[in-house]
């Protein structure tokens, strides 16, 4: 996993490019993919110039939303989620 992601220290950094737009910022989403080496296609962005150049940027909110979680294995459920997991599959089986 990563360590969260923190907006001051993203804005001083050299390697992470980021724009101000509508008193947000904005960081270019091909950077933080590689700082944080996780895909991040999923992410909603927008194209926005940084350096006369176009690129896709988003909030760091948006890249929050955006990120693949891996899903929890079962033996780190605990035995209530365990029984719910059990009977949406067992509702999911009776409507085939």
């Amino acid at each position: 996993m990563y360590k969260p992601l923190e907006q001051n220290e993203l804005l001083i950094r050299a390697d992470i490019r980021s724009v101000e737009f509508n008193n947000e910022f904005y960081f270019s989403i091909d950077d933080i993919a590689m700082e944080i080496k996780q895909d991040l296609s999923k992410v909603k962005s927008i194209v926005l110039p940084i350096n006369e150049e176009y690129i896709k940027v988003a909030t760091l909110s948006e890249i929050e939303k955006g990120l693949i979680k891996e899903p929890l294995k079962e033996e780190e459920l605990s035995e209530f989620n365990k029984a719910l997991l059990k009977a949406r599959n067992f509702k999911d089986e009776n409507k085939k």
